[in-house]
């Protein structure tokens, strides 16, 4: 007789374990594939035509916001439709579309055409909240904190060699080349998933179909979830808000003649890699300490690594921090994350992920804009200092509002 489905009858199917390290592979593939474009935007905006500088930084945050409001939009959406339709035809979902948008922005001749493609992306792809989904909704319980660890490293370890790489290929190929790798790469990892993940899913009889805003109502009215909403979101923030002047910064801090393309790849690089470190081994610390306060911890410990980037003298100066960064960054979403799992029915796991990570992507859209309107009005250094501020307030935030999972998750 076969096995019920984990999430009806509690038993896990014995493929859990492979099919976990299935998706961690495809992720790390899929923010690999990210990761080559990402560092380099505002550079391809002055290839194809942006000028000044004070329009190539405007362009910079508004693309990048762009694609996060459309990914907020969307997000719940694509989350309650996995509840219904499964987990893992989201993952697909993201990941083949996602492939053709990136291979498309590689061809496109002006800003409103990578603008529309920009906002495509959001629309379809999501591969972070629809993994994590796949990925809570096939380990057991016991494991979830363990296995958001294991998931979130491999996001860091594609967001880390991502930019490297990328640099490299740019230097190659030029920047158009890294979108048609890029896109090539997320292909790859969705026919990982379709033939190798396995997911026993049967969609509850009795699950209730919430409208857009029906279910955004009970996420905000929720008292577990909607303090995970807004942590997710000033994280997200304090991430993106230095993504369009990064690369312009470590323009201003290097010397004629050096690699900026690559000190660029490093900057990003570097504060993914050491996150990665921190993210598969923060399991231990969470069995000692608790969730809360190891968050408390993480957002005050960022704080003081963003300060004293706006003092950096040179481009060494700056990598040490970012590195620094990391350390403390990479703590942050797994165990927020785990929180989510442990506080959720696994009926509705999809439509709790959808949610969380519509905050995830407001602060994504918002953290580009802010960091570029801070950059243009006080200076880059005003970036560092305004993120430190938000990490600081993040941190009163969990400690007043977030709560330590309890054994039954509350429906």
């Amino acid at each position: 007789m076969p096995a019920p489905p984990s999430h009806v009858s509690g038993a896990v199917s014995p493929s859990w374990r492979t099919s976990l390290y299935v998706i961690c592979v495809a992720q790390a593939t899929a923010m690999l594939a990210f990761g080559f474009v990402l560092p380099f935007l505002p550079l391809y905006l002055r290839e194809i035509g942006v000028s000044p500088d004070s329009a190539v930084v405007f362009w910079s945050g508004a693309l990048v916001t762009s694609t996060g409001v459309s990914l907020a939009i969307f997000s719940p959406i694509w989350g309650a439709l996995a509840d219904r339709r499964g987990r893992k035809l989201m993952v697909l979902r993201s990941m083949l579309v996602g492939g053709l948008i990136i291979a498309l922005m590689g061809l496109v001749q002006n800003v409103g055409q990578f603008l529309a493609l920009r906002i495509l992306q959001g629309m379809f792809t999501g591969t972070i909240a629809a993994s994590t989904a796949l990925v809570a909704s096939i380990v057991p319980r016991e494991r979830l904190a363990a296995s958001m660890g294991i998931l979130q490293t491999s996001v860091y370890v594609g967001i880390s060699a991502g930019p490297v790489m990328g640099g490299v290929i740019a230097q190659v190929a030029g920047i158009r080349g890294t979108f048609f790798v890029a896109g090539g790469m997320l292909v790859i990892a969705g026919l990982l998933v379709w033939q190798f993940v396995h997911e026993h899913f049967a969609p509850p009889s009795s699950a209730p179909r919430l409208g857009f805003m029906q279910t955004l109502g009970h996420g905000l009215r929720s008292r577990a979830l909607m303090p995970l909403m807004v942590t997710l979101l000033l994280v997200q923030l304090s991430s993106a808000i230095v993504f369009p002047i990064l690369p312009l910064y470590v323009q201003q801090l290097s010397s004629p003649g050096d690699p900026v393309k690559l000190y660029a790849g490093l900057a990003f690089g570097l504060t993914a890699g050491f996150s990665a470190l921190a993210a598969i081994s923060y399991g231990k610390l969470v069995d000692r300490g608790g969730y809360r306060r190891i968050l408390v911890f993480a957002c005050f410990g960022a704080a003081l690594f963003f300060l004293p980037q706006a003092f950096a003298r040179n481009i060494a100066q700056l990598l040490l921090l970012r590195a620094g960064l990391g350390i403390f960054f990479g703590v942050l979403i797994p165990a927020t994350n785990a929180i989510v799992g442990l506080s959720t029915p696994p009926e509705i796991r999809g439509s709790a992920y959808g949610l969380t990570n519509g905050g995830t992507a407001v602060g994504n859209a918002i953290g580009p804009l802010l960091g570029s309107t801070i950059a243009a009005s006080f200076g880059y250094s005003a970036v560092f200092i305004a993120t430190a501020t938000v990490l600081v307030a993040l941190g009163g935030w969990v400690m007043a509002l977030v709560r330590e999972p309890t054994a039954s998750p509350t429906p």
